[in-house]
């Protein structure tokens, strides 16, 4: 009897002892499954942080980025305006026109290149026989009127001046270009405002051969802003 009661105590404290040892257990699985879902947490959130800064990161280069390119557009435009003997302001100046109005028109940026070497060898104060005068060479009766329909409040001596001078021509050719809007066909609508600009659009004398002349111009200058690279 009296053994039997020492068993009991024996196999008692035993199973205590078991007991204490599988909460122990579980307390000690429960604090690792604590323990790995918080440093799984943690490195989600660390992993969606860094998500977060390269879309930021990503976002502000898509803004920076077309800002680049404009002044990489700029900086090609004067390396081949400085080629025919403008100062780097002048440069400049009529780089950040023909940039502007080519955005502001949807005109390619070689087209207006072309037409201003073709009109005028880039000369700003080139004046032909019958009187178109500037970088575009603009008859004054057509200054004027343009200068009331984009509202520039100045006078016929800014007709020389190379920024104004591109913006007005700039807007006759595209308003001739959009004058052709039954025709189709991109280079024989555009090769039609060309005339018109070199002759006037009542003319009947049609110079295609001017036509020709600007699209080759238009050609090589598209080659060297592509290809340009400044020393």
């Amino acid at each position: 009897m009296g053994d039997k009661s020492f068993s009991g105590v024996v196999l008692k404290e035993a199973f205590v002892k078991l007991k204490d040892s599988c909460v122990r257990g579980r307390r000690r699985r429960t604090f690792l499954f604590i323990l790995v879902n918080l440093a799984y947490i943690i490195a989600i959130a660390g992993l969606s942080m860094v998500i977060i800064q390269q879309k930021n990161t990503i976002s502000t280069f898509s803004c920076v980025e077309p800002v680049v390119d404009e002044y990489r557009t700029k900086e090609k435009l004067y390396g081949i305006l400085r080629t025919k003997g403008y100062s780097l302001g002048q440069g400049l100046d009529i780089a950040e026109a023909i940039v502007k109005r080519s955005k502001e028109l949807e005109l390619p940026l070689p087209l207006i290149m072309a037409v201003i070497d073709q009109e005028s060898e880039f000369y700003p104060n080139a004046r032909s026989f019958k009187g178109a005068q500037g970088l575009m060479q603009i008859m004054p009766f057509k200054w004027d009127e343009y200068v009331v329909k984009l509202n520039l409040n100045v006078g016929r001596r800014a007709i020389a001046d190379p920024f104004m001078n591109i913006t007005v021509g700039c807007q006759i050719l595209k308003d001739l270009y959009d004058g052709y809007k039954d025709i189709k066909d991109d280079k024989v609508r555009m090769a039609k405002a060309l005339m018109d600009y070199n002759r006037g659009a009542k003319s009947k004398d049609r110079n295609l051969q001017y036509s020709v002349g600007v699209g080759q111009r238009q050609d090589e200058y598209q080659k060297k802003l592509q290809g340009y690279t400044e020393d």
